[in-house]
């Protein structure tokens, strides 16, 4: 579904980038899908509901025409389960354009300013791009570092190292 959901996306952020709105955009259709709980749902899946009441219940609720028009796309083509996937996918054409990178950094504790400093520089210089890191924190790790980037993972922890140990052992 996510080759639907990019063509989804791609086509309104066309349509934002027209209006000269993309961040704006990319707000409004966030916080949109971050309002949308289970209840909602469950009202735009019911096959007993038509397509015209729906339509009518996101008139009454929304300001903004690019993202009710958008919405009533995706009702109209019983794909209004796919707007979260489309607002990812949206974020990543704006980062994409914008040259952002979101990384995420996990370790057992924070890390220093000055290490984030060191990554964000080494990433930036190795892929030509502004990074955003967000850090979290995993206490099974037992030292070291995760780095996880588009699809991509930098394995610096001793977790690593051991299992890579007890790999080399077996064999």
């Amino acid at each position: 579904m996510t080759g639907i959901a990019n063509q989804y996306a791609l086509a309104v952020f066309s349509l934002a980038k027209q209006e000269k709105r993309e961040i704006e955009f990319l707000t409004i259709l966030e916080n949109f899908t971050g309002g949308v709980d289970e209840e909602t749902q469950k009202f735009f899946a019911h096959p007993k509901i038509s397509k015209l009441d729906k339509k009518e219940m996101l008139e009454k609720v929304l300001q903004d025409k690019l993202l009710l028009n958008f919405l009533k796309v995706l009702v109209d083509n019983d794909r209004i389960f796919l707007v979260q996937a489309v607002a990812l996918e949206y974020k990543n054409i704006l980062n994409e354009l914008n040259k952002l990178m979101n990384v995420v950094v996990i370790s057992s504790n924070p890390l220093s300013k000055a290490n984030l400093d060191k990554i964000s520089k080494k990433l930036k210089s190795t892929y030509d791009r502004k990074i955003e890191i967000k850090e979290e924190i995993d206490k099974s790790i037992i030292g070291g570092f995760r780095i996880e980037f588009e699809g991509n993972i930098i394995d610096e922890t001793i977790n690593k190292q051991l299992e890579d140990i007890k790999s080399s052992l077996i064999d």
